[in-house]
């Protein structure tokens, strides 16, 4: 059986100063370069394995 797993809500974010939204959005940004890094990763650019690539 497929178990689905439920998305966490989004924080309420309305009671945040704007410092605070700032250093959200630099943290998620930074994650988001990181993610993104890692996925343009293949065998020619790292050191993963040719199997890891996947279908081309």
């Amino acid at each position: 059986m497929l178990v689905m797993k439920k998305k966490p809500s989004p924080p309420d974010l309305t009671d945040l100063t704007r410092g605070e939204l700032e250093v959200i959005i630099v943290t998620l940004w930074d994650r988001l370069v990181a993610l993104e890094t890692e996925v343009d990763k293949n065998s020619s650019n790292s050191s993963k394995p040719p199997s890891s690539d996947g279908l081309v």
